[in-house]
């Protein structure tokens, strides 16, 4: 005989359910608490133009502060004293050095051997040598001819003396009535006449003098002239073997040896690495915010050089202005071309209301900021100061502890109140 389950079963004491008008109402109680408490949450929503996630915003707080107006660009270093030799003269090339050789000043880097300008020189010299004689003959011709002026003055003189003698005489005579009338006045006139030639003689001496001096004067000038034309052919031949200006390396060989150059042909170039300076790349735009004398930071390395920006080239080249940036000291283990990044200080404010800079400020116009109040976001309407590269100043529109939005504000359109979602 097969047992049944009868055992096993158990007797269950009915429970007392509640009555369902109860259960009702505490359902709508907890309805209207919830309402309640979401009334204002739904206030907002409903008055938002539009709901942005929070995570995909960059926010950041309005705080106190000084402030930097800074521009940051990149540059590369170049020799402030960087000379390039060019030849004087058409001629062959001897090099006595290669690219990259270290050299000190006055160190004979290359010479020319320009036949045309030696020959020139030896024709200059033998004009030279021959001006010199000619001057040298002049002046004995010189001397011979006022030696002659000199006999006749001197003559002239002796015959005016024995003139007044004879005059002198004649009167006498005629007092004891020796001689005629007519012999003195023949007597008389022959003294005029050697009055009369000695004033010729010394006029003539004169005369003579100045235009001997004038000749001389003259023949002297070209002498000079030529002296000067020798002297700077001879500079000419001298300055075929160029010598260094300065100690540093030689930077780069625009010839061969040997080769056949034309004048004015650039023939190398030299780089003295012990007075470096950084050539920095200026955008267009912000050229007119910078001025000659301002102070500059140069990173090397991860490390920090004061310097001051000295020229600002007049003319844009692809969109950029160059600058040159000297160091107030030289930094060590610097090389030609190494490009580097520099800090140009525009200006220096102190306690000034300041937030990090974002996108907003372009986004918005630098005129518009979104302001964080709980989980909302208002359009504010704002006034920018000086703006560097990581700071804003904030001159109108916010205050010290307010948040605002650092991001784009493209996606806000023109919304007054954004919602920000978790």
């Amino acid at each position: 005989m097969i047992r049944d389950t009868k055992q096993q079963d158990k007797a269950i004491k009915p429970t007392r359910r509640l009555p369902r008008w109860w259960v009702s109402a505490v359902a709508a109680f907890g309805l209207i608490g919830a309402t309640t408490a979401s009334y204002s949450s739904f206030d907002q929503l409903l008055s938002a133009d539009q709901v942005v996630s929070l995570q995909s915003l960059r926010t950041a707080t309005v705080v106190r502060g000084d402030m930097v107006q800074d521009l940051r660009v990149e540059g590369r270093t170049m020799a402030a004293n960087s000379p390039s030799l060019y030849a004087i003269a058409a001629g062959t090339v001897t090099l006595f050095v290669k690219a990259g050789d270290e050299i000190a000043a006055g160190q004979a880097l290359l010479s020319i051997d320009s036949p045309e300008l030696r020959n020139q020189l030896l024709q200059e010299e033998a004009t030279l040598a021959r001006l010199e004689m000619e001057v040298s003959r002049q002046k004995i011709a010189i001397k011979q001819q006022q030696l002659d002026n000199t006999q006749q003055m001197e003559l002239a003189k002796v015959e005016l003396e024995a003139a007044q003698s004879e005059m002198a005489r004649a009167r006498s005579s005629i007092e004891k009535q020796i001689i005629s009338k007519e012999e003195l006045e023949q007597t008389q006139v022959a003294l005029k006449r050697a009055e009369l030639n000695e004033r010729h003689a010394i006029a003539s001496l004169q005369l003579a003098q100045e235009r001997l001096s004038f000749e001389l004067k003259s023949s002297e000038l070209n002498l000079t002239r030529q002296r000067h034309l020798t002297e700077e052919l001879r500079r000419q031949v001298e300055a075929l073997t160029l010598h260094s200006p300065l100690s540093g390396i030689v930077g780069t060989l625009n010839v061969q040896q040997k080769q056949h150059v034309q004048r004015n042909t650039p023939l190398m170039s030299l780089v003295n690495l012990n007075e470096l300076e950084v050539e920095a790349y200026i955008p267009e735009n912000l050229a007119d915010e910078l001025g000659i004398g301002l102070q500059a930071n140069v990173q090397i390395n991860n490390e920090q050089y004061g310097a001051t920006l000295v020229a600002i080239s007049p003319e844009v080249e692809q969109g950029q202005v160059r600058g040159r940036i000297r160091f107030t000291e030289q930094p060590g283990n610097l090389r030609q071309n190494q490009r580097v990044n520099a800090q140009i200080i525009l200006a220096h404010k102190q306690n000034v209301l300041k937030v990090e800079r974002g996108a907003f400020v372009e986004t918005g116009a630098s005129s518009t900021a979104y302001k964080i109040e709980q989980n909302s976001a208002y359009r504010t309407p704002v006034s920018l100061g000086v703006k560097s590269v990581r700071e804003v100043e904030i001159t109108q529109g916010l205050q010290a502890g307010d948040t605002i939005i650092i991001s784009s504000l493209t996606a806000f359109g023109q919304s007054q109140h954004v919602i920000l979602s978790e």
